[in-house]
């Protein structure tokens, strides 16, 4: 599957809170309302945070990464240099372009099907695997949670290996699970099946 690309924009700013995802995109929405246009488009987790307390720090490797359609790039283009409001401002930088890699090994840090327990979970999943005909095995890690409003989701950390390069393109294109505009259910190359516990 192609036609799918990530921008990669350098962010400045002091700290996000640690329930950021939320807040994150409700700003980038209103410099890029076209984002709920676009169901299956997605926001990765902020890379390069340093934890301190109840805050994440931004630091000079962080990073606020966006998987759109390619017909999205030039609205993406335009993002640069912006100033997202959240309650301490973060400010877009220069981006990085590029092309989704197929790898036959993916990892998603969060993925939450509405599921709350393991064994629902990896069910929901095997029918969302079904759905986008993925052939592969998987791999439950660790338990996580994500605030939705007044409520905290809960979902687990998802590895999926042996899958065909067409397989790998349509996993990050389509994603398993809900809240993809929060960092959810986004899968990223990943070196080896051993490391999924991290």
């Amino acid at each position: 599957m192609s036609g799918w690309i990530e921008y990669a924009y350098a962010i400045s700013g002091t700290s996000v809170g640690r329930d950021y995802p939320r807040g994150l995109y409700e700003a980038l929405r209103t410099l890029a309302p076209w984002l709920d246009d676009q169901p299956l488009a997605a926001v990765h987790p902020l890379r390069g945070l340093t934890p301190c307390g109840e805050a994440l720090l931004v630091g000079g490797r962080s990073r606020l990464t966006l998987r759109v359609p390619d017909s999205c790039s030039d609205a993406c283009e335009v993002l640069q240099e912006r100033t997202l409001a959240l309650p301490a401002p973060l400010r877009l930088g220069r981006a990085s372009r590029r092309e989704l890699l197929a790898h036959p090994v993916l990892h998603a840090k969060l993925v939450v099907t509405g599921a709350d327990d393991e064994g629902a979970f990896l069910a929901e999943v095997e029918r969302a695997l079904a759905g986008l005909a993925l052939d592969c095995e998987t791999i439950v890690g660790r338990r996580g949670e994500i605030a939705v409003g007044d409520q905290r989701l809960a979902g687990f950390s998802l590895m999926l290996h042996g899958l065909s390069a067409e397989q790998s393109l349509t996993a990050q294109a389509h994603g398993i699970g809900l809240h993809r505009k929060l960092g959810c259910g986004v899968f990223v190359p990943h070196k080896s099946v051993a490391a999924v516990g991290l």
